[in-house]
């Protein structure tokens, strides 16, 4: 079953790099914010990986964990907030609230689609991708990749199907797993000596490295610092 992993990455509803939002009637843009990232932690409890990182109030995880809502419940808390977002009067906005009501607009939708598909649905690429992302793609006929196939034919060496001449190709730049830190961590330092000549870094910074495997990334951060009193 086709499976889309989602990164979530919430923030207080305060954040986002805005200040906090006038009231609207009975409604404000914080109060939607902060139902948006309690349903979200609600849905990481209904399939794992959902939620990437969580920065927020501990007491929300907490109660997201101990008391999540079913799916059900969770797709018509979505239907209410893409109607409370839709409902929200944009006469009077700030540039930056009419940026943040959008963001939510976009985020609600992919939270409804997410959970359509955990209940079951199995919606089409195209419609998947616009409902989790916002951007509906294009799928040409496969005839359309002859042209690209013919050039990268000709520039890998050697005899065979093509498929297998690129995995031969790629396979010369892995790196062997026994060279792997070594190589991993002269990359960091090399990154740390070009940062520093162009931004001042923490005395404290650094960067913690961990491998893993089974997993459907090939790579991945997570900023740890501790925010400043």
């Amino acid at each position: 079953m086709r499976r889309t992993r989602i990164i979530a990455a919430l923030c207080l509803t305060g954040a986002l790099g805005l200040a906090a939002c006038s009231g609207r009637g009975d409604d404000t843009l914080n109060a939607i914010a902060q139902d948006y990232v309690i349903m979200t932690l609600e849905i990481g409890e209904r399939e794992d990986g959902y939620v990437d990182a969580y920065h927020g109030p501990p007491e929300w995880a907490e109660t997201a964990r101990t008391n999540p809502r079913t799916v059900e419940q969770l797709r018509a808390a979505a239907a209410a907030l893409s109607q409370r977002l839709e409902q929200f009067p944009t006469r009077g906005l700030s540039d930056e609230e009419v940026q943040r009501r959008a963001y939510l607009i976009a985020h609600v939708n992919a939270a409804n689609t997410r959970l359509r598909m955990i209940a079951g649905e199995e919606p089409a690429f195209a419609d998947e991708a616009e409902g989790l992302f916002g951007v509906r793609p294009d799928t040409p006929p496969l005839s359309a990749y002859d042209d690209t196939l013919a050039r990268i034919d000709a520039l890998i060496p050697g005899d065979g199907p093509l498929h297998e001449r690129v995995a031969a190709f790629r396979n010369d730049y892995v790196i062997p797993t026994d060279r792997l830190d070594a190589v991993m961590r002269a990359a960091i330092d090399e990154c740390r000596a070009r940062t520093v000549r162009h931004f001042d870094l923490p005395e404290n910074e650094r960067f913690t490295l961990e491998f893993v495997t089974d997993q459907p990334w090939s790579g991945y951060n997570w900023y740890q610092a501790t925010p400043s009193a």
